[in-house]
């Protein structure tokens, strides 16, 4: 019967044993496990913090928009422009409050998905654009 080199014969090796942190020796795997944990933790903490700041923009927009209809003028073309301006602010501020960066991911992904040929065509344009700003 085959062994291996800890002494586990391939029966016995379980579903984690193809992982290459099992390979190390003890205090090796011990040092890559706790790395691997912060590592984890600090994913998760910066996850957070930019869901709360997507949040805390969120609101910001949406005190914007109100300002924006508050102030708007009485004129019926200006007062309809800062009135779409406000819903479109309104509409993405809470969408931030609610999504948070994860939901603004997933709206950008299901966007290319859907229109692929413009999203390159965009990418090209944008970064056309930030060349041409780096040059000057």
């Amino acid at each position: 019967m085959p062994q291996r080199r800890n002494g586990n014969s391939p029966e016995k090796a379980g579903p984690t044993s193809d992982n290459p942190i099992n390979r190390l020796p003890g205090s090796a795997q011990q040092a890559a496990g706790t790395a691997q944990q912060l590592a984890s933790e600090a994913l998760s903490s910066a996850g957070q913090r930019a869901d709360d700041m997507a949040a805390s923009l969120g609101g910001s927009m949406k005190t914007l928009a109100g300002d924006i209809r508050a102030h708007s003028p009485a004129q019926e073309t200006l007062g309809q422009l800062a009135s779409g301006v406000a819903d479109v602010l309104e509409h993405t501020g809470r969408f931030l409050q609610e999504e948070g960066v994860s939901g603004l991911a997933g709206e950008l992904n299901q966007a290319i998905r859907r229109y692929p040929l413009s999203a390159v065509f965009l990418a090209v344009g944008v970064g056309f654009l930030m060349s041409q700003t780096s040059r000057r």
